[in-house]
């Protein structure tokens, strides 16, 4: 069985870290560095799961051999600050990992000659791909299996609305799998989560639809006649971030699935980078980890969850997010880049809201130049602008530096 006898609670208690959405590149993000590498550190997590999107598809990747090249560089960047702790980790992909041009199975080779990603040892154990299977967690005595995580490939787009989904080729060895640990388990349901990328559409049953206009209301993420929908917080079991309707998986049979074999009480996803929720739905626990990095848009301060859990009762399990604000003393090294990610949409309805906001600034402003440089001094004008070029280009050549520099630095080891 995947990965058996190498995670166990430790004197009962087992703390797990998700990290999710850090779509780096090759020049990776030194914020993302600095708060993966201070959150792990103040947290102490005995594992760590990491549900996809650690590449993004922005990256100038090229092609062929060079794109091979710059996505093992983005990999051996951005996981060198989780090898140096020397902690257990596994990770699924994400929609945006497949299209930077490498293959899965072609990054999987990169990311089993990290020392502590322990998820590809071995792929002849019966997943049916490469970022699909389970973790079994041991009890403390090392005597059963008290707790179960299945990790499971969302794969990418499909080609109407939304993604593919978890097929029936997962579901066929999911319910395998889940049968096996039942029967090792004397007859009863192994308890087990599921972690991956993008969300079932089951989620959407923590939501209620509202009018345009309804305060905290989001679009979905649908082109030319969106519906808003708000939280319904009395289906909600924690301090919530709401900033995206979810991009769901559609048609697909997993919930239904996990729901009638009944193993499975809580699923936690990735993807939907401004969320950062959980209630249950018939039953089952659902909820989001957060955007994590800072080469993508994302909350103003990039966050992970965490997960607490006891042996003796792991469904009642305690989680929360933190953010770089709760974990991290260093000043952030690209505050421009950070602000403008923060604001930009997260989907193609929000585009419009978001172009909006800037007209409501830049138009006042070019109307303003305009009136001084035809009825005042075209010569202050065209200083002012000079003046704003300037700036912009020094502030890009000194923060471009520096975050090259500190780069270098911390990743130093990374490509040896």
């Amino acid at each position: 069985m995947s990965l058996e006898n190498k995670i166990k609670f430790k004197n009962g208690k087992l703390k797990v870290m998700q990290i999710s959405d850090l779509q780096d590149t090759k020049n990776t993000s030194v914020d993302t560095l600095h708060f993966v590498d201070d959150a792990i550190a103040k947290v102490k997590p005995d594992f760590i799961i990491l549900t996809g999107d650690q590449l993004d598809v922005v990256g100038l990747w090229g092609k062929g051999e060079k794109a091979e090249k710059n996505v093992e560089i983005a990999i051996r960047r951005l996981f060198s600050v989780i090898e140096k702790h020397n902690i257990p980790y596994v990770l699924t992909f994400g929609n945006h990992d497949r299209e930077t041009g490498v293959s899965n199975e072609k990054q999987v080779e990169i990311y089993r000659t990290l020392k502590n990603c322990i998820c590809f040892d071995d792929l002849n154990d019966g997943r049916p791909d490469v970022g699909t299977f389970n973790v079994p967690v041991l009890s403390t005595d090392g005597e059963r299996v008290a707790l179960n995580f299945f990790v499971m490939d969302t794969h990418s787009k499909t080609k109407g609305v939304g993604y593919e989904g978890v097929n029936d080729k997962q579901l066929e060895w999911y319910r395998a799998v889940g049968e096996k640990l039942k029967a090792e388990n004397g007859g009863e349901l192994v308890p087990s989560m599921v972690f991956q990328h993008i969300p079932v559409s089951n989620i959407m049953g923590l939501f209620k639809e509202v009018s345009k206009g309804t305060k905290g209301a989001e679009c979905d993420f649908v082109k030319g006649n969106p519906r808003y929908w708000i939280l319904d917080e009395e289906k909600l079991f924690h301090n919530y971030t709401y900033g995206e309707t979810p991009s769901m998986t559609l048609g697909t049979k997993q919930f239904d699935a996990m729901k009638a074999q009944g193993d499975v009480f809580a699923m936690y996803f990735g993807h939907d980078h401004y969320n950062s929720f959980a209630g249950k739905v018939d039953g089952i626990d659902l909820g989001y980890c957060p955007g994590t990095g800072y080469n993508s848009y994302g909350t103003k301060h990039r966050a992970f969850r965490v997960f607490e859990f006891d042996e003796n009762d792991v469904k009642n399990y305690k989680t929360y997010s933190l953010n770089y604000k709760d974990c991290c003393k260093q000043m952030k090294t690209a505050p421009l880049k950070n602000a403008f990610s923060y604001w930009s949409p997260c989907n193609p309805s929000a585009a419009g809201p978001f172009v909006a906001k800037i007209s409501a600034v830049l138009v006042p402003y070019i109307l303003l130049n305009i009136l001084v440089y035809k009825f005042v001094s075209p010569d202050f004008v065209i200083e002012h602008l000079k003046g704003l070029v300037e700036f912009g280009v020094l502030y890009g050549v000194i923060f471009t530096v520096y975050n090259k520099i500190l780069r270098h630095i911390i990743t130093k080891d990374s490509l040896r």
